[in-house]
Protein backbone atom coordinates (compact mmCIF):
# COMPACT_ATOMS: atom_id res chain seq x y z
CA UNK A 1 0.00 0.00 0.00
CA UNK A 2 2.93 2.44 1.06
CA UNK A 3 4.71 1.59 -2.04
CA UNK A 4 1.61 1.77 -4.11
CA UNK A 5 1.46 5.41 -2.83
CA UNK A 6 4.89 6.42 -3.07
CA UNK A 7 5.28 5.36 -6.80
CA UNK A 8 1.60 7.59 -7.05
CA UNK A 9 3.22 10.25 -5.47
CA UNK A 10 6.48 10.41 -7.34
CA UNK A 11 4.21 9.97 -10.81
CA UNK A 12 2.47 13.30 -10.12
CA UNK A 13 5.31 14.80 -8.86
CA UNK A 14 7.17 14.06 -12.72
CA UNK A 15 4.04 15.28 -14.60
CA UNK A 16 4.13 19.01 -12.28
CA UNK A 17 7.41 18.97 -13.36
CA UNK A 18 6.74 18.43 -17.11
CA UNK A 19 3.70 20.33 -17.17
CA UNK A 20 5.01 23.72 -15.49
CA UNK A 21 8.09 25.47 -17.08
CA UNK A 22 10.91 27.16 -15.31
CA UNK A 23 9.76 30.48 -15.66
CA UNK A 24 13.00 31.85 -14.83
CA UNK A 25 14.81 30.30 -18.07
CA UNK A 26 12.67 31.46 -20.90
CA UNK A 27 13.02 29.95 -24.14
CA UNK A 28 15.94 30.97 -26.52
CA UNK A 29 14.90 33.40 -29.09
CA UNK A 30 15.51 31.68 -31.81
CA UNK A 31 13.48 28.86 -30.89
CA UNK A 32 10.09 30.58 -31.02
CA UNK A 33 10.34 33.30 -33.61
CA UNK A 34 8.83 31.61 -36.77
CA UNK A 35 6.13 29.18 -34.19
CA UNK A 36 3.25 31.48 -35.77
CA UNK A 37 3.60 32.60 -39.38
CA UNK A 38 2.63 36.09 -40.09
CA UNK A 39 2.44 37.89 -43.05
CA UNK A 40 4.95 38.51 -45.39
CA UNK A 41 4.54 42.39 -45.08
CA UNK A 42 4.14 42.54 -41.16
CA UNK A 43 8.03 39.79 -41.30
CA UNK A 44 9.49 42.15 -43.53
CA UNK A 45 8.53 45.41 -41.11
CA UNK A 46 9.64 43.04 -37.98
CA UNK A 47 13.41 42.29 -39.74
CA UNK A 48 13.83 45.84 -40.39
CA UNK A 49 13.35 46.73 -36.89
CA UNK A 50 15.30 44.01 -35.28
CA UNK A 51 18.23 44.92 -37.67
CA UNK A 52 17.13 48.74 -36.68
CA UNK A 53 17.17 48.02 -33.09
CA UNK A 54 18.70 44.85 -32.23
CA UNK A 55 17.93 42.86 -28.49
CA UNK A 56 19.60 44.17 -25.60
CA UNK A 57 20.65 41.58 -23.08
CA UNK A 58 17.75 39.35 -24.06
CA UNK A 59 15.44 42.13 -23.99
CA UNK A 60 14.13 43.85 -27.44
CA UNK A 61 15.18 47.35 -27.97
CA UNK A 62 12.25 49.97 -26.53
CA UNK A 63 12.69 51.43 -30.20
CA UNK A 64 11.53 48.12 -31.83
CA UNK A 65 8.19 48.46 -30.82
CA UNK A 66 7.50 51.74 -31.53
CA UNK A 67 8.85 51.06 -34.98
CA UNK A 68 6.84 48.11 -36.15
CA UNK A 69 4.07 49.91 -34.38
CA UNK A 70 4.53 53.25 -37.15
CA UNK A 71 6.00 50.68 -40.08
CA UNK A 72 2.42 49.07 -39.69
CA UNK A 73 0.42 52.22 -39.37
CA UNK A 74 -0.75 51.25 -35.73
CA UNK A 75 1.26 54.23 -34.56
CA UNK A 76 1.97 57.59 -35.73
CA UNK A 77 4.92 59.02 -33.47
CA UNK A 78 4.38 56.23 -31.00
CA UNK A 79 0.76 56.96 -30.38
CA UNK A 80 -1.02 53.81 -31.08
CA UNK A 81 -4.19 54.63 -33.32
CA UNK A 82 -7.00 53.05 -32.05
CA UNK A 83 -9.40 53.53 -34.81
CA UNK A 84 -7.17 51.97 -37.95
CA UNK A 85 -6.50 48.78 -35.76
CA UNK A 86 -8.98 47.00 -37.45
CA UNK A 87 -8.40 48.03 -40.92
CA UNK A 88 -4.65 47.85 -40.64
CA UNK A 89 -5.07 43.89 -39.01
CA UNK A 90 -7.50 43.38 -41.82
CA UNK A 91 -5.20 44.59 -44.76
CA UNK A 92 -1.89 42.66 -43.33
CA UNK A 93 -3.91 39.08 -42.32
CA UNK A 94 -6.05 39.60 -45.68
CA UNK A 95 -4.41 36.06 -46.96
CA UNK A 96 -4.58 34.70 -43.30
CA UNK A 97 -8.24 34.71 -42.39
CA UNK A 98 -7.62 32.18 -39.30
CA UNK A 99 -5.28 34.65 -37.54
CA UNK A 100 -7.50 37.98 -38.24
CA UNK A 101 -9.65 36.69 -35.09
CA UNK A 102 -6.42 35.97 -33.22
CA UNK A 103 -4.83 39.59 -34.27
CA UNK A 104 -7.52 41.41 -33.57
CA UNK A 105 -8.05 39.61 -29.70
CA UNK A 106 -4.38 40.12 -29.27
CA UNK A 107 -5.04 44.08 -29.38
CA UNK A 108 -7.57 44.23 -27.62
CA UNK A 109 -6.17 41.83 -24.35
CA UNK A 110 -3.26 44.00 -24.57
CA UNK A 111 -4.80 47.17 -24.59
CA UNK A 112 -6.98 45.86 -21.06
CA UNK A 113 -3.49 44.77 -19.87
CA UNK A 114 -1.18 47.34 -20.69
CA UNK A 115 -4.02 50.00 -19.43
CA UNK A 116 -4.31 48.18 -16.15
CA UNK A 117 -0.38 48.35 -15.61
CA UNK A 118 -0.09 52.09 -16.49
CA UNK A 119 -3.05 53.05 -14.31
CA UNK A 120 -1.13 50.61 -11.38
CA UNK A 121 1.88 53.01 -12.02
CA UNK A 122 3.46 49.60 -13.03
CA UNK A 123 5.02 50.32 -16.51
CA UNK A 124 6.99 53.04 -16.31
CA UNK A 125 9.23 54.11 -19.19
CA UNK A 126 12.65 53.10 -18.27
CA UNK A 127 15.04 55.25 -17.67
CA UNK A 128 17.49 56.79 -19.93
CA UNK A 129 15.64 55.93 -23.25
CA UNK A 130 13.64 59.25 -23.78
CA UNK A 131 14.09 58.50 -27.79
CA UNK A 132 11.09 56.17 -28.15
CA UNK A 133 7.58 55.53 -26.69
CA UNK A 134 7.29 52.57 -24.34
CA UNK A 135 3.66 51.83 -24.77
CA UNK A 136 4.49 50.82 -28.73
CA UNK A 137 6.81 48.51 -26.85
CA UNK A 138 4.55 47.06 -24.57
CA UNK A 139 2.15 46.15 -27.36
CA UNK A 140 4.65 44.86 -29.51
CA UNK A 141 5.75 41.89 -26.86
CA UNK A 142 1.86 41.11 -25.38
CA UNK A 143 0.60 40.95 -29.03
CA UNK A 144 3.58 38.46 -30.10
CA UNK A 145 3.18 36.20 -26.72
CA UNK A 146 -0.42 36.54 -26.98
CA UNK A 147 -0.82 35.55 -31.37
CA UNK A 148 1.64 32.52 -30.00
CA UNK A 149 -0.17 31.48 -27.10
CA UNK A 150 -3.49 31.67 -29.34
CA UNK A 151 -1.80 30.82 -33.07
CA UNK A 152 -4.35 28.35 -34.79
CA UNK A 153 -3.10 25.29 -35.68
CA UNK A 154 -3.19 26.31 -39.38
CA UNK A 155 -0.44 28.87 -38.86
CA UNK A 156 1.35 26.60 -36.00
CA UNK A 157 4.59 25.48 -36.04
CA UNK A 158 3.63 22.02 -33.92
CA UNK A 159 7.95 21.11 -32.97
CA UNK A 160 9.18 20.41 -29.48
CA UNK A 161 10.37 24.00 -29.35
CA UNK A 162 7.29 25.84 -30.29
CA UNK A 163 5.20 24.32 -28.11
CA UNK A 164 7.40 24.68 -25.17
CA UNK A 165 7.53 28.39 -25.81
CA UNK A 166 3.67 28.38 -26.31
CA UNK A 167 3.52 26.51 -22.81
CA UNK A 168 6.16 29.25 -21.18
CA UNK A 169 4.00 32.38 -22.75
CA UNK A 170 1.04 30.79 -21.20
CA UNK A 171 2.20 29.68 -17.84
CA UNK A 172 4.97 32.24 -17.21
CA UNK A 173 4.15 36.47 -16.57
CA UNK A 174 4.69 38.58 -18.86
CA UNK A 175 7.40 40.39 -19.49
CA UNK A 176 8.98 37.24 -20.87
CA UNK A 177 12.07 38.02 -21.83
CA UNK A 178 14.17 35.05 -24.19
CA UNK A 179 18.02 34.01 -24.28
CA UNK A 180 19.76 35.24 -26.95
Amino acid sequence: MFRDLSVFLVCVFVVQCLADPDCSEPPKKKDFMGCCKKPEALSEIITKCSEKYPFEHRRPNICYGECVFNETGLAVDGVIQRDKISSVIGEFYKDMPDLIPVATEAIEKCGEIIRAKMEKGKERKPQGDDQCHHVPSMYAGCFFAQTTINCPDSAWQDTDDCNRAREFMKSCPMPHRPKE
